[in-house]
């Protein structure tokens, strides 16, 4: 394994459900910078294969690694770091009781990346990149819209600076014009790696480096 160049490897992989495969000795590298995108029948086990990466999963047989590292070698917190997950919109994603201030500022305190005043700056500047407005920092998640929410959603994670990114229809549910230019602010972090899973396979291979093709298992 070449740790310079591969952000994530993933060897061997294997995760049923009960009696119901849903892949088998799965493999996939990823490289710094590059977007690798993710196609399927609903059932394949795209959404699946991100919650394992992300170790949302349990009972997975395989092995996976960040650059040169196993992830059995990582602590959770520091797994999230490197390794952020944005899913399709859902209220479930933050927290309700708190406003989006202090859910921006959350990761920066936890990965000692910004003080307060740093912090602020950085996410005032991440709004102004995903076209949201300073004033949703006094509002609470179910006071915002449901293109907001996700908005915020991926802003939080781009705050953390992570090497790989995954994406499971993280953009499905905004309009084309955001879409694109979420898509466009992805792009400008040169050396994160994307997982883009997606349902449009138009959008897929316009926007990746390379995909793969997953088909439910008989």
């Amino acid at each position: 394994m070449n740790g310079d160049t591969h952000i994530l490897q993933v060897s061997q992989l294997t995760k049923a459900y009960r009696h119901q495969v849903i892949f088998r000795n799965l493999n996939l590298v990823i490289n710094k910078g590059e977007w690798v995108g993710v196609i399927g029948d609903n059932g394949s086990g795209k959404s699946t294969l991100a919650k394992t990466i992300m170790g949302l999963e349990d009972g997975a047989e395989g092995y996976i690694y960040l650059g040169n590292r196993s992830k059995d070698h990582f602590s959770r917190n520091e797994w999230v770091q490197e390794v952020q997950l944005v899913t399709q919109y859902t209220r479930n994603a933050l927290d309700p009781t708190k406003k989006i201030r202090e859910l921006l500022l959350e990761p920066l305190r936890l990965f000692q990346l910004a003080n307060k005043k740093e912090g602020l700056a950085k996410i005032g500047q991440m709004l102004e990149s995903c076209s949201l407005s300073l004033d949703l920092l006094d509002q609470r998640p179910r006071e915002i819209s449901g293109g907001q929410y996700q908005r915020i959603c991926i802003a939080l994670a781009l705050l953390v600076q992570p090497k790989l990114m995954i994406c499971d229809e993280a953009t499905a549910s905004l309009d084309m014009i955001n879409e694109l230019r979420i898509i466009e602010l992805l792009k400008r972090n040169t050396e994160m790696a994307v997982l883009f899973i997606s349902h449009n396979q138009e959008l897929v291979t316009r926007v990746c480096d390379r995909c793969i093709y997953m088909r439910k298992f008989l």
